[in-house]
């Protein structure tokens, strides 16, 4: 497969697992994406486990020069509180470069209720689609 549009092969990235699904997301990059800017598709369960994997592919994207992490996360069943921690690691670190941002959109009615509960919507922005999502996150 071809590299992707943020230069990225998603051979090299993508991690297909029972419990969980990180992929480069291509069918929902909003118009006027910026290069350091990348769209990732989640799928399963976060917990415990997996969620060391989801660190991992997200902290790769910053170490590549991605400042705006999009995250869909329509096919999420369940995050607990390590999971909700990555999203929060990822958000510090952002944050301590001084740009960028991390935002999540299309959230399972289960991860957005564990947002509202949790107050992490007041730090991750939460949009329904791709398009929203950047447009909370765009400079």
């Amino acid at each position: 497969m071809a590299d992707t549009p943020w230069n990225l092969d998603s051979k090299d990235f993508d991690h297909d697992a029972p419990e969980l699904g990180v992929f480069l997301d291509q069918d929902n990059i909003p118009d006027g994406l910026p290069k350091e800017a990348v769209v990732v598709k989640i799928s399963g369960e976060i917990n415990l486990y997996s969620a060391q994997i989801m660190k991992e592919r997200f902290f790769h994207l910053l170490d590549r020069g991605f400042i705006y992490l999009l995250v869909n996360m329509e096919n999420v069943k369940y995050i607990d509180s390590s999971g909700l921690g990555v999203f929060m690691a990822t958000h510090s670190r952002l944050v301590k470069s001084g740009k960028g941002g991390i935002a999540v959109f299309s959230p399972s009615s289960q991860v957005n209720k564990i947002l509202e509960l949790t107050k992490l919507k007041s730090l991750i922005r939460v949009g329904s689609t791709s398009k929203e999502a950047w447009k909370l996150l765009a400079p």
